[in-house]
């Protein structure tokens, strides 16, 4: 080999590689912090199962070959990286192996990794080949079927074919025409040539060629695996293929398991912040670099597709064309962010015309089902919310709908702005207690019953159940009357964080007066708000949802139930019960228990179910673009024979109840709460 030529072929590759590198750091260093450096242990849990054990990907039953044709490129790449440092170090010293621990001669080693990488350099082959079958014959809708796309697979297999036929040169030279090429060879072992079993079938069948092709092989396969190895190297950076370099890094800074990493908790007294319309997410440099590190690494594998309830229904969003504008517009101002830390012009990123169409950026249930599949763990959710701040904010640009809304929770605090002297009218009858003073020794746990639960007919009835079975169980148990208050949510979910931030600190100062320890509620929403968000401004509670408590009634012996539902029974799992709080036994266990048939699951359950369109605040805005969300989730629990759809949240309820009467089945098929499927099997059985 020679030296000088491979020294400067590597030197030029370095050097152009390391400045496209330096320009994509550096932006990422102006743009906002973020601490993601803590709980190392968990990172690198994470690291592992997500980012090394592929899970998002082999892990799910949908498309499962394709998860495994990526997971076996991605280990092959792996594998295949001690391979280069070989093949560039033979170009200095030949033998170059020789002088690797563990890797020379003498040591087993040395030949399970020969069989290794010549196993996955085959099975990348064979990988590779079905990528492009796919994207020629089967072409999935949510791929990016592009010229830069094909040009990586071409890259890949360029990377271990020519590798595959400069060891099959070597091999024949060495073999039938005895060159010293360093073959490695052990009295007990055997040759390297016996532990490369694909490299020598290739050899085995050139061999006839004559020693001319051969070290043409050898040479032309050495070669043009350099150059090959050098141009993907420097693409990487410049392309959307970026993802490559940053994909384990971006999944190590990732959000840690449930819950998700909640909203960021604006600084609302920092005026310079309003003075410089700074609150939110406007413009591209307002990003944080973990954002901006999301945005890279995006693999454009349409997974959000398939999955995201906007996108299935026909709405202008989808994350990864979402994504796709957001990095694009980085591209373009990067002069201008390197130079000055800000981009050229004036203005939102959203607006029609501009990079963000607002009907994009509203259609989002927050339902973070793209997060769940994201292979890659981008956090999509966060940054929506935080451009919707921005929208309300700072241009005061939310939907209209929504200013009824704010105005309801401003003046009573729910979102009909119903006087908030009827919050406790549902409880007549019931004899509950209400808490207006620091809790008695006799009370463990507050019923904390949601806007929904206390105004909407159809949720009452559900408060009324939970209320029942606590009774019945002999739960201490009381509620806050009056002084409840909506927890927020659909405000910071819809960008209003001034609103959120009032009304939960309203409510925390109230919870902390009475000094309340464990909170019981119907709403998923209220769930995560009380548990993972009120956190952040001094409220800690234990906060159970009505199922989880229920079931542990249940388990505990204090509620016996018998199956009294008949028919055939499937589950819709709240977004907020489960992708954002990791919730999905405890619903089921208390279906199963109260139906004569058990549970009949969806195609779309558990982890990645589909949204009922109520979530982000969509359930008070108009819903006109598309199918509804809501009608395509009942038209999914027909399709398994549904005669009722159970749920555990009172906007799911709603919203599922809705599309029943839509599809003019509400005579066929019904809804219940989980909690009025145990009252009446609790009944049952006690005659």
């Amino acid at each position: 080999m020679n030296p000088i030529l491979m020294s400067v072929a590597l030197i030029a590759g370095l050097v152009v590689f390391s400045y496209s590198m330096y320009r994509r750091i550096a932006l990422l260093t102006r743009l906002g912090p973020e601490n993601r450096i803590g709980n190392i242990r968990e990172r690198i849990a994470l690291l592992f199962k997500i980012g090394l054990g592929q899970s998002k990907l082999v892990g799910r039953q949908r498309e499962r070959s394709s998860g495994a044709m990526h997971f076996f490129i991605f280990w092959g790449f792996l594998i295949l990286g001690l391979r280069e440092i070989i093949i560039f170090g033979e170009a200095f010293t030949p033998g170059f192996q020789e002088l690797l621990p563990l890797l020379g001669s003498a040591s087993i080693g040395a030949y399970l990794y020969t069989f290794v990488y010549d196993l996955f350099e085959a099975i990348v082959v064979v990988m590779v080949l079905f990528a492009f079958y796919r994207r020629i014959v089967v072409v999935p809708e949510r791929l990016n079927i592009n010229a830069e796309g094909s040009l990586i697979l071409a890259l890949i297999l360029g990377v271990v074919s020519t590798d595959l036929i400069h060891e099959a040169g070597r091999f024949n030279l060495v073999t039938l025409y005895g060159y010293d090429l360093h073959l490695l060879s052990h009295p007990v072992f055997g040759t390297e040539m016996d532990w490369a079993p694909f490299a020598a079938l290739l050899a085995a069948a050139t061999a006839s060629w004559g020693e001319g092709m051969m070290a043409m092989f050898y040479q032309l396969g050495f070669w043009s695996h350099i150059l090959i190895v050098l141009f993907f190297l420097n693409l990487l950076p410049i392309s959307k293929h970026m993802h490559v370099i940053t994909a384990l890094p971006n999944v190590f800074f990732g959000s840690l398991g449930y819950p998700h990493t909640p909203v960021a908790l604006l600084d609302l007294e920092d005026e310079e912040a309003w003075d410089k319309g700074a609150l939110g997410l406007d413009r591209i440099e307002q990003l944080t670099w973990k954002q901006g590190l999301d945005l890279y690494t995006c693999t454009e594998c349409g997974r959000c597709h398939d999955i995201c309830p906007t996108y299935v229904t026909s709405k202008p969003l989808t994350l990864k064309w979402f994504n796709e504008s957001l990095r694009d517009h980085m591209d373009e101002q990067q002069d201008n962010l390197l130079r000055t830390g800000k981009s050229e012009g004036e203005g939102s990123m959203v607006g029609d015309g501009m990079v963000i169409h607002p009907d994009t950026l509203w259609a989002c249930t927050t339902c973070r089902a793209c997060e769940e599949v994201c292979p890659v763990s981008i956090e999509h959710v966060p940054r929506i919310i935080a451009m919707r701040q921005a929208q309300t904010l700072m241009h005061d640009a939310q939907p209209a709908e929504l200013n009824n809304t704010y105005r309801g929770l401003e003046r009573n605090g729910n979102p009909w702005g119903l006087g908030y002297d009827q919050r406790a009218d549902w409880v007549e009858g019931m004899d509950i207690p209400i808490l207006t003073e620091p809790p008695a020794e006799d009370v463990d746990v507050v019923m904390w019953v949601g806007c929904m639960g206390s105004f909407d007919g159809r949720n009452q009835r559900i408060a009324r159940a939970t209320a029942t079975l606590l009774q019945k169980a002999g739960v201490r148990f009381a509620m806050l009357g009056t002084t409840e208050k909506c927890t927020g949510d659909l405000a910071r979910r819809s960008g209003n964080e001034l609103l959120y931030q009032t009304l939960a600190k309203e409510n925390v100062e109230n919870l902390n007066r009475l000094q309340v320890k464990t909170v019981i509620t119907q709403c998923p929403h209220c769930v995560n708000s009380l548990k993972n968000e009120y956190p952040q401004l001094d409220g800690h509670y234990e906060v159970f949802h009505h199922s989880q408590y229920i079931a542990k009634l249940v388990d505990e012996g204090r509620l016996k139930l018998a199956p009294s539902q008949e028919g055939t029974v499937t589950f819709h799992d709240p977004c907020y019960l489960g992708r954002y709080n990791n919730e999905y036994d405890a619903p089921r266990m208390l279906v199963e228990r109260s139906s004569h048939e058990g549970l009949t699951e969806m195609k779309r359950s558990r982890n990645e179910s589909f949204c009922c369109g109520a979530g982000g605040g969509r359930m008070w805005m108009e819903e006109t673009i598309g199918t509804r969300v809501n009608e395509e989730r009942v038209r999914q629990a027909y399709e398994v024979g549904a005669t009722t759809i159970a749920t555990a949240c009172p906007f799911c309820m709603t919203m599922i109840d809705d599309g029943i009467k839509a599809s003019g089945k509400e005579d066929e098929v019904q809804v219940l709460d989980v909690a009025e499927l145990v009252l009446a099997s609790l009944e049952s059985e006690q005659g």
